[in-house]
């Protein structure tokens, strides 16, 4: 990673060779620097420790951030047979089927209801859980998985994010009952070389539109402006040295050693 003091808010930075990979032709430097690290939390997460094969049945708990939207299609992507995504906001939950998700569970507030809509799913059989919650959400879908018990098939549940909070409260009979493989997927869990493939092959994925992400390109004298946040869902990309906020996206950059930083 970068070492202090270059860090990646700046004009130019210096990095390890070792740490960079080469763009694809077909991939616009906007799309390669807004989807490397969301899209790099479920490629890795499924690649590496999900041990994800073509075929499987997914659900994606938290789908509806930046980062699960990138998870639907990535699944998708790899060949997943059948793809579940869960999450709160209701317009991109519809949205979530065009861009490959079967199904689809709001996030309700009562966790028996909640606990039921999982458990219709988990009874028609799931493989890999990828979630971005943690929390309430994640105890209730790991008690419906156990309970539904469908198939006798192992799950592999993946941790990746903690948007509802960094704890639960789980009971051992959840775990002792069933063939649910708990475990984790980040910086620490992933070697680093293995990270840095998965984002290359990621962004070879990505190209020619094939994964698609919202984006707002600011340039980065302008940061001020954007640094506290708004409901503005598109991924915020800082642009060193641009006058104008999209010019980089039509700037062509083909075949001239192109380099992703991998942070």
């Amino acid at each position: 990673m970068p070492r202090v003091p270059y860090g990646s808010f700046s004009e130019r930075t210096v990095i390890r060779k070792g740490m960079s990979i080469p763009l694809p032709d077909d991939l616009d430097d906007v799309t390669a620097a807004a989807i490397a690290n969301p899209g790099a939390s479920s490629w890795g997460a499924l690649t590496e420790r999900a041990h994800f094969k073509p075929g499987q049945t997914v659900l994606i708990n938290g789908a509806t951030g930046v980062s699960g939207q990138l998870a639907v299609q990535i699944v998708r992507h790899l060949g997943a047979a059948r793809v579940i995504a869960t999450g709160r906001n209701p317009q991109i939950l519809e949205r979530l089927a065009g861009l490959g998700a079967d199904a689809v569970v709001p996030l309700v507030e009562d966790d028996g209801a909640l606990e039921e809509s999982l458990k219709a799913q988990f009874a028609q059989g799931v493989d890999v859980v990828l979630d971005y919650l943690w929390g309430r959400t994640a105890r209730t879908a790991l008690i419906a998985a156990a309970r539904a018990g469908a198939d006798d098939r192992p799950i592999r549940f993946v941790s990746i994010g903690s948007v509802s909070g960094p704890e639960l409260d789980l009971p051992s009979a959840v775990l002792r009952s069933s063939r649910i493989e708990l475990v984790g997927s980040g910086l620490g869990s992933i070697p680093m070389d293995r990270l840095i493939e998965s984002i290359k092959a990621l962004l070879a994925a990505a190209g020619s539109g094939r994964l698609t992400i919202e984006t707002r390109p600011v340039p980065l004298a302008e940061i001020g402006s954007v640094w506290s946040g708004d409901d503005d869902r598109r991924r915020t990309v800082l642009i060193p040295g641009a006058a104008g906020g999209s010019a980089i996206a039509d700037e062509p950059a083909r075949g001239h050693g192109r380099h992703a930083d991998s942070c």
